[in-house]
């Protein structure tokens, strides 16, 4: 009988123990799964020189250790901001990707004409161009070497309705308002050439 009792009481302790192990191992499991931050992620698709309100972005948790400060965390407000690129649902907002309404005032959304086989293929909204002036020579002239007009500006609109029938492409891009009177300048003679500036 007092052997039972002693067992009993030697058991009691790890038993006590272990519990607290338990409770100490669900706690710790518990703050590094809850480790993280709070970030911006877009709710519905958004093009470029879009304004975000409230309904177009809401909070969400992760955990993104160092790579958290490229992304826009719940210390900033986006509300207002203007988009700088496309971006879709469920994207986390990454710091450079919108701008403040201030300096997105000094980009005008210029259209321009090309020929289709000036533009380079498989191009889509949002992503950067360059645009290349290209004088064609004729009657025995020098030839001169293309000039680069604008380089990593926004795709904003893209229509390839002429695409089939070899005639032109309408585009509009985002060029800084001190920019709009170079490229519409190298509009007049010559031919625009729109190439990808990242491939």
């Amino acid at each position: 009988m007092t052997l039972h009792k002693k067992t009993r009481s030697s058991r009691l302790p790890l038993a006590v123990t272990l519990i607290a192990a338990a409770f100490i191992s669900s706690f710790l499991i518990a703050t590094v799964s809850n480790k993280g931050s709070d970030y911006w992620v877009i709710n519905d698709p958004i093009s470029p020189g879009h304004q975000l309100s409230a309904s177009d972005v809401s909070l969400a948790h992760f955990n993104l250790d160092s790579s958290g400060q490229f992304y826009m965390g719940d210390q900033v407000e986006p509300i207002g901001m203007i988009a700088t690129r496309s971006m879709g649902t469920g994207e986390i907002i990454g710091s450079t990707d919108l701008t403040s309404a201030i300096d997105a005032m000094s980009t005008s959304a210029v259209p321009i004409s090309v020929r289709s086989v000036d533009v380079a293929t498989g191009l889509s909204i949002g992503e950067d161009v360059d645009i290349y002036w290209v004088l064609d020579t004729q009657n025995g002239e020098d030839s001169m070497d293309p000039i680069l007009i604008l380089g990593g500006v926004a795709l904003l609109s893209y229509d390839d309705g002429g695409k089939n029938f070899g005639g032109d492409i309408g585009l509009s891009v985002a060029v800084e308002e001190t920019q709009v009177l170079r490229l519409l300048s190298a509009t007049t003679l010559g031919r625009l050439v729109v190439i990808r500036s990242h491939v």
